[in-house]
């Protein structure tokens, strides 16, 4: 079960329903309504509607005009804004991605650190007739042993490393776990220190993969940026395939920050 039902299956404020409700109703009106209009629509008692909107008022959520009627108000635009960003982020470090495959003409990646999860948020195809199948967008778990996963932990605190771990590790025996967590230990710091990590557990299916994370504009790791491919190409290309995914982590680092061009150093 995820965070997601865990919170779907708790009770909620009964106050936030009915504004959230009476905030929904006037952005999705057909025309203005009024104060009254509002509560025969949700079935609220009029005294508890005019405590709503003088709320939702004194925020910046709701106006009210002249002849009553009811708009929304400009802190809405504030949450689309940064809503919209999110979208805007992304497609801008896709275009990053995309540029590791023309480079290289393998299968390149965009993951996002989500809460205790490292989550496969884009996917370029790479164009070589063998090329790796299998990946989606939405991939998630097993973040000790995916490159992307292991780039973001060499870069998380120790609290928010050992949470991660543990929900990655869940369902693994005892001395199984014991022993992957005394590997990985120096195998992050190495990551750490040269600025990229590999999936090495698939190189016995014949496939690897590369990563190196991503920072925000707070120097907190945001993801990681990659590449997926057979592992013949890997040893043969290794060095070069590296310098390329750390220069697109240093440019979705740059544009994070807001500051493109900027040196990577600073």
């Amino acid at each position: 079960m995820n965070s997601g039902d865990v919170l779907a299956n708790q009770p909620t404020l009964q106050t936030v329903e009915r504004a959230l409700n009476f905030l929904e109703y006037v952005a999705t009106a057909a025309e203005g309504q009024t104060v009254q209009q509002v509560a025969k629509a949700l079935g609220l008692n009029i005294t508890t509607c005019y405590h709503l909107l003088r709320t939702l008022q004194a925020r910046g959520y709701i106006e009210r005009h002249t002849d009553a009627t009811l708009r929304l108000g400009p802190r809405v635009g504030v949450l689309f804004s940064s809503y919209q960003r999110g979208f805007d982020v992304q497609q801008t470090l896709a275009n990053v991605v995309r540029g590791i495959t023309d480079q290289t003409s393998e299968t390149a990646f965009l993951s996002t650190l989500d809460g205790k999860s490292v989550i496969l948020k884009y996917l370029s195809e790479g164009s070589h007739p063998l090329r790796v199948s299998g990946l989606y967008v939405g991939l998630t778990g097993n973040e000790h042993r995916r490159a992307s996963g292991k780039a973001v932990l060499a870069h998380l605190d120790a609290e928010a490393r050992d949470d991660l771990l543990e929900r990655s590790l869940q369902g693994v025996p005892g001395p199984e776990r014991t022993a992957t967590l005394q590997e990985l230990g120096p195998e992050l710091e190495v990551g750490r220190r040269r600025g990229w990590s590999m999936d090495t557990r698939e190189s016995d299916l014949g496939i690897s993969s590369m990563g190196a994370a991503v920072f925000d504009s707070a120097g907190r790791v945001y993801g990681a940026v990659g590449l997926v491919t057979p592992t013949t190409r890997m040893e043969r290309s290794r060095d070069a395939y590296a310098e390329i995914v750390l220069s697109a982590a240093r440019e979705s680092s740059e544009l994070l920050r807001g500051r493109p061009g900027a040196d990577p150093a600073l």
